[in-house]
């Protein structure tokens, strides 16, 4: 963490993709990060970080409720000093306003209209609408904001992320490429021993889905073939 950063600036840029959780909505899936993850990540970098879901009313309870439109929470988080709110009203999977009975709406115009309903909203639904503003108010703070504007990374990550990867990838390519020259080499040596080469190409196929050992990309295939192909060599001179 950069002591000359802000916090916005610490989490915003901070990378949560290998963080993010899938569900299915609307037929689609869509990535999202849930609060525990969220408020790990604080909490690693800016331990007094806090929380505060507001109460209303005499039995202190965490929403407030209108008959015509619904429920609503509201949360707040304070990192360094600096606090943000946030609210969220009580939703049901198609974004309509959950209430305290149910009720139906009519979608669609002429011969295609068509009734829906909402079901009426329980403490689960607040619990987790509470909750989903919660992360919401962390991204205030600038963690995983950019996921609200369809980016999965923050322009500022992406290119460390991009030559992280690059080296990632050319140091995989050098440890294939080694270990195909030692399947060769094997490979080479077991023939000038006497093995028979059919033998140990049908090995090498037979592991690595190819004859041709350069052609085999699998790391750990690679290793397989190695593995067999010295016991291969270890059989034929005890058979010696």
């Amino acid at each position: 963490m950069s002591e000359n950063k802000t916090p916005f600036e610490t989490l915003y840029e901070l990378d949560v993709r290998d963080k993010l959780e899938k569900k299915k909505s609307g037929g689609s899936e869509l990535s999202y990060l849930s609060w525990a993850q969220g408020w790990r990540e604080v909490k690693k970098l800016y331990p007094d970080a806090s929380y505060e879901f507001e109460r209303f009313g005499e039995n202190n309870l965490p929403y407030v409720y209108d008959p015509l439109t619904g429920y609503m929470v509201f949360v707040k988080t304070t990192i360094k000093n600096v606090t943000y709110e946030m609210c969220l009203p009580v939703m049901d999977g198609a974004n309509k306003a959950m209430k305290a009975e149910p009720y139906t709406y009519t979608v669609g115009f002429g011969d295609k209209q068509r009734e829906k309903s909402v079901e009426a909203a329980t403490m689960f639904d607040i619990n987790k609408t509470l909750m989903r503003a919660f992360i919401k108010c962390l991204a205030m703070h600038g963690l995983g904001l950019s996921l609200y504007f369809k980016e999965t990374v923050a322009p500022e990550t992406a290119a460390r992320l991009k030559k992280e990867k690059d080296d990632a990838d050319k140091e995989l390519e050098a440890s294939i490429k080694n270990i195909q020259a030692e399947i060769v080499s094997t490979a080479k040596k077991m023939v000038d021993s006497g093995i028979d080469s059919t033998e140990i190409y049908a090995k090498i196929e037979e592991i690595g889905g190819k004859k041709n050992p350069n052609s085999i990309k699998d790391v750990e295939k690679c290793k397989l073939i190695i593995e067999a192909l010295k016991e291969m060599k270890g059989n034929n001179k005890s058979g010696k």
